[in-house]
């Protein structure tokens, strides 16, 4: 019975009995800047079927405009945070939050996020496997208790509720929530209240029924963090991205469709021979250049998706091809003072 009063007492109890644990259950809402310094606070005790609603109202979910697109002179207008989505993140915070470990379950607001946390691991082990759709938790941490939040209905009967948090975030064209698990004693989940990405807003717009596996995956490129080469190459085979892991970029069939072209060759570059034209262009006009010269020359023009090492690389590589076809040479054998000029004839 002792469990089955502990499950009681944090849904239903009341604060004045809250010593009945060694530390009392508390959710924290705190407020930040854009500095990130603490502006508010609250803390907010059991009976916590009450405390949900109040750190729901303590949040500032403002409207926020943006253009998913060129079509229409008028913005998109929605609130930054579905209210839906909210209530099922930190309902997820209490369910599964650890008791034993004595700390709070924390809600803290940002200007452009809402960060919560909880206590204890994340049971399935990481998020992709409870995006997929016959996803089934392999136990819960306080069955108890999440039975009667099912009951009262605070929680998703058939385990589904972090995709449908990630479906809504899509059918809104935001970022994905984040879900850091770097700590084995905490769970924190990021939620975006705005676009961080216009070109990745945009694709979403274009494509409504893109499933949400892929849009997963794209959200991750937009962000910079690393896929594997097998989604990559996924991702690569929808004609989505191009690159080489880890500078990913949209594809030029993207591009075309949102007008990116510029950022797109940027991206990608040119072929060879328009590079190595340019070198010839050089020695024909200059008479003579060293690999200084040429790094000043191509440098910027070579894709934005080379590192400065990657972009010496391909233009020693060039000048090398350009001698092997015989159509530049050095003027001495002294490397460290020869210039590249070009072939007699």
């Amino acid at each position: 019975m002792e469990k089955i009063t502990k499950a009681a007492f944090v849904l239903l109890g009341n604060s004045d009995y809250s010593d009945f644990f060694e530390v009392p259950p508390q959710i924290m809402w705190r407020l930040y800047d854009h500095k990130g310094n603490t502006i508010d606070h609250e803390i907010f005790d059991i009976p916590f079927l009450c405390a949900i609603d109040s750190v729901y109202k303590k949040i500032r979910n403002l409207t926020y405009r943006y253009m998913p697109n060129q079509l229409s002179l008028f913005p998109t207008e929605t609130q930054q945070y579905d209210s839906w989505l909210l209530r099922e993140l930190l309902n997820n915070c209490i369910a599964h939050q650890d008791y034993t470990a004595d700390r709070r379950i924390y809600v803290d607001e940002f200007e452009d996020r809402i960060v919560m946390s909880n206590a204890g691991q994340f049971l399935p082990g990481n998020i992709k496997s409870v995006l997929e759709p016959a996803y089934a938790p392999p136990y819960y941490r306080n069955p108890l208790l999440a039975q009667a939040m099912v009951n009262f209905k605070m929680i998703d009967t058939a385990s589904m509720g972090i995709r449908r948090v990630y479906s809504i975030q899509k059918e809104k064209l935001f970022p994905m929530p984040d879900y850091d698990l770097s700590r084995c004693d905490q769970v924190r989940v990021t939620v975006y209240g705005k676009v961080l990405n216009d070109n990745y807003t945009k694709i979403l717009f274009e494509n409504p029924n893109m499933d949400l596996d892929t849009v997963y995956l794209l959200d991750r490129v937009q962000k910079g963090e690393n896929i594997s080469r097998m989604e990559a190459a996924a991702l690569r085979k929808l004609g989505l991205i191009e690159g080489k892991i880890p500078k990913l970029f949209i594809s030029a069939t993207v591009a075309e469709a949102l007008d990116q072209k510029a950022q797109y060759i940027k991206n990608k570059g040119f072929d060879d021979q328009y590079y190595k034209q340019l070198i010839i262009d050089y020695l024909n006009k200059w008479g003579k250049g060293r690999k200084s010269d040429f790094d000043k020359l191509l440098f910027d023009k070579l894709p934005d998706s080379l590192t400065a090492v990657q972009k010496n690389t391909k233009i020693r590589n060039l000048l090398a091809s350009l001698r092997m076809g015989g159509i530049i040479e050095t003027d001495s054998e002294n490397h460290q003072r020869s210039n590249w000029v070009l072939t007699r004839k």
